[in-house]
């Protein structure tokens, strides 16, 4: 299997013949019961992928970009044993990052090494009930140590969760319903601005699924998370902005509400998938409770010659309860911050283990400085293998 992982909102998609199989794998996750008894006692599925990136704005001035070019790698491993009671999940996505550009500025910007693993492991306890968890890390280093660039900073992000997940009795049984309970932890450091945007983060889930005939699957999901900034104070009403950066006084911590809805539809000849969430993150720190509304929606269609093609558009309105101006404590650019996504991407099966991938993806990113944004273009090109 392969992820577009520079969207947010990613699934999972196989670039197969079956566009009923592609789209089930679009939908489901990891974390869902290993279903049925397997034919043998193991299994280990495999895939990887090379590619070329091109980026036309890592930073925050389109008339004067800042370019960077990636050679990613990218491997996805799945080891089913006991019969298909146990999984395991080894995922690795590294690359070396390379900028050019920006010739007003004459900005000399080194290169970075990006890399980030999963490794997950699930277990069936009972015919109804699995469990598991995951450890993962990502990391962006320069290969100049002491270089600096706004908004890509260096980080190292460490993150680990439990999942149990449950399949419910069903009314019926054509039609499966099942429960996920989840709780995470991240802590992430930042190699120059730590002091506004090292944060550690604490949180739990809880999603239900059900099916209703064979074509369409709905998720109702709730999340809360709790995080803190121990390098930023806490503002008050009427604060100087830079008072932020103080060493002195209560320390910021954010507490973030999310309710979503994904219906999924999978079709013979197009499959469909909405999503909508609500988020309200409510802020000890002056100028930074705010409500969100995001939607999107993707589309899985097969095309003749062995083709298939996908399509992904999210959009985020977000409303400053607070607002303060110029306040640099938005988003770094972590591959994590696409606030509006439009993404197209073909897959050309070549044989049987072997895929050819193109994709454009066009992001309106958070900015730096709090509720400011920006725009950027990926091209990408790669080649799919799957022994």
């Amino acid at each position: 299997m392969t992820c577009d992982r520079s969207a947010r909102g990613c699934r999972d998609v196989v670039p197969a013949r079956s566009l009923r199989w592609a789209a089930a794998a679009v939908v489901l996750g990891l974390l869902v019961p290993i279903a049925g008894t397997a034919q043998t006692s193991w299994r280990y599925d495999q895939d990887v992928r090379l590619s070329y990136e091109f980026d036309d704005n890592v930073q925050e001035q389109p008339d004067d970009p800042v370019r960077a070019q990636v050679a990613r790698f990218e491997y996805t491993g799945d080891l089913l044993w006991g019969r298909g009671e146990q999984q395991l999940r080894l995922e690795y996505n590294g690359g070396f990052k390379q900028h050019f550009g920006s010739v007003l500025r004459e900005l000399d910007v080194s290169s970075q090494f990006i890399n980030e693993g999963t490794v997950a492991y699930l277990r069936k306890v009972t015919p109804r009930l699995a469990v598991g968890g995951e450890v993962g890390f990502k990391h962006r280093a320069w290969t100049n140590d002491s270089n600096f660039f706004i908004n890509e900073d260096g980080f190292l992000r460490r993150r680990g969760g439990l999942r149990m997940v449950v399949d419910l009795e069903p009314l019926d049984t054509d039609h499966n319903a099942r429960l996920q309970v989840g709780v995470d932890w991240v802590d992430e450091e930042f190699k120059n601005l730590d002091h506004l945007f090292g944060n550690k983060l604490v949180g739990g889930n809880v999603s239900l699924t059900k099916e209703f005939g064979e074509d369409v699957e709905a998720t109702a999901s709730y999340s809360f998370d709790r995080t803190r900034y121990p390098g930023l104070r806490v503002l008050e009403p009427g604060d100087n902005p830079l008072n932020i950066l103080s060493p002195l006084g209560e320390r910021q911590r954010d507490r973030t509400h999310n309710l979503g809805a994904v219906v999924s539809w999978f079709g013979d000849d197009v499959s469909l998938e909405g999503e909508y969430h609500f988020r309200y993150n409510d802020s000890n720190s002056f100028g930074f409770r705010y409500l969100s509304h995001s939607v999107g929606i993707q589309v899985l269609v097969p095309l003749p010659w062995d083709m298939l093609a996908q399509a992904l558009a999210q959009a985020e309105l977000r409303t400053f309860l607070e607002p303060v101006p110029s306040v640099s404590a938005g988003s770094l650019d972590t591959g994590d911050a696409q606030n509006n996504v439009l993404l197209l991407r073909l897959v050309k099966d070549i044989a049987e283990d072997y895929s050819l991938e193109a994709r454009y993806a066009r992001y309106r990113n958070e900015a730096i400085t709090l509720n400011d944004f920006y725009t950027k273009n990926i091209w990408s090109f790669g080649v799919i293998y799957r022994p």
